[in-house]
């Protein structure tokens, strides 16, 4: 599975990762599609991916388009020894170097997090809600002035004292 930046810039995916440093790019009816190593091939060379037997993936890592990879979620041989704060994981990856559920899900928030684009538009976002929202209080608070509200009725309905309602809006 791979997933995909709001602007398009960026696509991630859960990679499994073998004992020579390869990683996934995909599957066949025979196994995983792996990346060559580098230097492997010349530029002048067409792309042949390789196929081998996902069973012997020894982990998983978040990997972008950009180049941005994540640490390793490393396979461990017994359930005793996983440990999901320590990034161990034990599990059988099958003929296809499937990820299991929980580490992709892990994985897909770490590559989330190398977005610093979508996490700026968050907080671009949410300072023009928290904008519009106190345009909104002014205007409430100016229209229970003009209804002849106290300072003391607008402070408990604004959650503050009199005295802050009426430093603030006065």
């Amino acid at each position: 599975m791979t997933w995909n930046s709001k602007d398009g810039q960026h696509e991630g995916s859960a990679s499994a990762e073998f004992p020579d440093g390869r990683i996934s790019v995909g599957s066949t009816a025979e196994g995983v599609l792996v990346q060559t190593l580098a230097g492997a091939y010349s530029s002048a060379t067409p792309w042949a991916p390789e196929v081998v037997d996902g069973h012997t993936a020894i982990g998983w890592r978040g990997t972008c388009s950009c180049g941005w990879t994540a640490p390793l979620w490393r396979r461990v041989p017994s359930v005793a020894d996983a440990d999901l704060a320590r990034r161990l994981v034990h599990a059988d990856p099958g003929l296809y170097g499937d990820v299991p559920m929980d580490v992709e899900e892990c994985i897909r928030g770490e590559w989330e997090a190398h977005l610093p684009h979508e996490t700026l538009a968050e907080v671009s976002a949410a300072a023009e809600a928290a904008r519009q929202a106190n345009g909104r209080l002014n205007d409430a608070v100016a229209s229970a002035r003009a209804a002849r509200q106290t300072w003391a009725a607008i402070g408990d309905a604004a959650g503050m004292t009199k005295q802050s309602a009426n430093e603030r809006w006065r």
